[in-house]
Parts: C-alpha cells; sequence; structure tokens
C-alpha cells in the first residue's frame, strides 16, 4: 500500500468487514507510505503476490528519518484491527519472555499504541512463547493455550492485511478461500524458523488449519 488509492480501497474493504479502527489504521500506513514508502518508491496499485517486493533497507532509512519510535509489526496491527471483535475470558496475570520485547518497548512507550496498550496482557497472553509440551503434535500448543483462556474472534473475512515487521510496508491480498492464503503465507521467508524447528502452524479463530510448506 504505497498510496492513497490503494489504502483507500484496502480501509474501505475493512470497513466493510467490520475491523475496528480502520481510522488509526489508515493513519498508520500513510505515514508509512509517506516517509517509508517514498523513500523506497513503493507503488500505489495491487500487484501479483508471488513478486510483491520491496526495498527494506530504503524503508528502515525512509522511516527512521522522520520517526524516533518503531513502526507497527504484524501483531500489532493485526490486534488494532481486531480490538472489539477478539475477545478472551482470561489472560496471563504478566509476561516474561523476550520474543515480544520490541512489541512490548513500543506499546508502553508510544501514544500512538495506546489502545493495544489499554488490552496489553491480552496482547502478550495471544502472542508471547508458549512451552511445547506434546513433540507429536506441536501445532495444539497454540490452539490448545488460546482455549484455555477463551480466545475467540467475533468476525471472518478474505481480505488478508499483514504488516510482517516493524520496518516492512503495510500490505493487503485477496483471497478466495484458505488454501490460496496458506499458499500466499509459504511465500514468506520471515515466517519459517530454523530448518527443525516445528511449524509455522496457521489457526483459524483457534482451529488448527495447517502447516506452512516452503
Amino acid at each position: 500500500m504505497g498510496g492513497s488509492n490503494t489504502i483507500t480501497e484496502v480501509c474501505k474493504e475493512l470497513s466493510s468487514a467490520g475491523a475496528s479502527h480502520v481510522d488509526i489504521f489508515k493513519e498508520w500506513v500513510t505515514d508509512f507510505a509517506d516517509s517509508a514508502g517514498k523513500n523506497a518508491k513503493l507503488k500505489d496499485t495491487w500487484a501479483d503476490a508471488n513478486k510483491m517486493k520491496a526495498d527494506i533497507g530504503k524503508c528502515m532509512d525512509g522511516w527512521e528519518a522522520k520517526h524516533d519510535y518503531s513502526d507497527a509489526d504484524c501483531r500489532m496491527t493485526a490486534f488494532l484491527l481486531l480490538d472489539g471483535l477478539l475477545h478472551a475470558q482470561s489472560a496471563e496475570d504478566s509476561y516474561s519472555g523476550t520474543y515480544l520485547m520490541f512489541d512490548t518497548q513500543a506499546i508502553d512507550n508510544v501514544d500512538r499504541y495506546e489502545i493495544i496498550r489499554q488490552n496489553k496482557d491480552m496482547f502478550t497472553t495471544l502472542y508471547g512463547e508458549k512451552s511445547i509440551t506434546d513433540d507429536k503434535h506441536p501445532e495444539k500448543t497454540f490452539s490448545d493455550n488460546w482455549k484455555k483462556y477463551g480466545f475467540q474472534i467475533d468476525s471472518d473475512y478474505y481480505l488478508f492485511v499483514e504488516k510482517i515487521a516493524f520496518e516492512q510496508p503495510y500490505q493487503a491480498t485477496k483471497v478466495s478461500n484458505m488454501d490460496e492464503l496458506l499458499d500466499i503465507l509459504s511465500l514468506r521467508p520471515e515466517y519459517f524458523g530454523e530448518e527443525k524447528e516445528a511449524g509455522p502452524f496457521v489457526y483459524n479463530n483457534g482451529d488448527y488449519v495447517g502447516t506452512l510448506k516452503k
């Protein structure tokens, strides 16, 4: 989403789908497009999902030239859009892990992330590290944990909006079914860990859907 045309179109779709805080999301995307996006010459048009590329180095340079804090990442963006749609019956009392340290640093110290800060315990419970207790079925770890805390999403739609990392562009992809979405996710090297690591696993409203394959 490199300019007003795609940003406006995607935000209209998000509003129609019932996503939350689309106005704030639009501010975030526009800010990124006007700083990082211009420096990296992001295009204001739809593109083939198999050919999408961005100069991440130029994105980072363009962002840091105008900001002294991190932009949102995948977890923060999703959490903003799901505010009020995502519910949990309970949450962990505290978070002591390291996986979310850059997320929590930004959430705690940047005013624009106030909405996420208000539900920080839910955020860290949803996204924080989990211990795998069943080596034969590691994909159950997150779904079992989400069920433990009663996570539930009230809405389901197929406009896949992503912000993979702090320095990467906001993207939106139209998909017609879950298989198509899994194929697109499998193209993202950022989602894969070490060669022998389990996963990455995909869940739909807490239910295990499948494992991404390179």
